[in-house]
């Protein structure tokens, strides 16, 4: 039997707003928490982003340098293990172009911001004695997410690919845990500990983004972050 497929999202704040909202994320202000585009990693771009930063959201070319970092991560994350990601909620992404999906789980299960009761609240409160592979197969049965995922991926601004099309491009999901940056990419065999946060998530992440995009010598680059939702956006 073949692995799930899902068509991807774009990496769209509109498609992601609509993915969360629907499924309970309240987008409204002056409480709620919506998705914003990141327009440069420059310190006078990155201002306008509106505090406090919830999370950040990067898509990326799945390059063979970047790959290579990444198994190497994995193999020494095997040995040594991970410290300060214990209760994290982390998916392992088992659904073939689910990565943008897993990428707002991985935010929206780990950051402190306003749900509605409803499928999210209950799927989370059920992968908290799971593992991450037991998570990932909550969601084979999970039939509204699944629709609220084909939905958004309709969305976007340019035409969805066909279902059988791979992509190359791959989503990941920083955050912040108990003082620590955590990057959730449903792809590694654990979260990682990108260290103690010493400027901000959003800073912090852009050095980490500077380091990828250095790696795989791309510009294919685009970044969403998860910020409060005002009067005038």
């Amino acid at each position: 039997m073949d692995d799930p497929r899902w068509l991807p999202l774009e990496s769209n704040p509109e498609s992601f707003n609509k993915w969360s909202a629907s499924l309970g994320l309240d987008t409204s202000p002056p409480k709620g928490y919506h998705f914003t585009d990141i327009w440069g990693l420059d310190p006078e771009l990155l201002q306008f982003v509106k505090q406090p930063v919830k999370a950040v959201l990067m898509l990326f070319p799945v390059t063979p340098e970047y790959e290579k970092m990444r198994k190497e991560q994995d193999e020494k994350v095997l040995e040594e293990g991970v410290e300060g990601v214990e209760d994290v909620i982390y998916f392992k992404q088992t659904i073939a172009n689910a990565c943008g999906t897993f990428a707002l789980l991985h935010t929206l299960a780990n950051v402190d911001v306003p749900i509605k009761e409803g499928p999210l609240t209950e799927l989370f409160a059920r992968c908290k004695d799971k593992t991450p592979l037991e998570r990932a197969q909550l969601l084979t049965t999970a039939k509204e997410l699944e629709s609220v995922h084909e939905q958004a991926a309709q969305t976007g601004q340019t035409a969805a690919p066909a279902l059988e099309d791979d992509t190359d491009l791959h989503f990941v999901t920083f955050v912040e845990h108990n003082g620590f940056l955590i990057e959730l990419d449903g792809r590694r065999n654990s979260p990682i500990n990108h260290g103690k946060i010493e400027k901000g998530l959003l800073d912090d992440t852009v050095e980490v983004v500077k380091h990828i995009m250095e790696l795989t010598q791309s510009i294919q680059f685009n970044l969403v972050a998860l910020s409060p939702a005002t009067e005038d956006d």
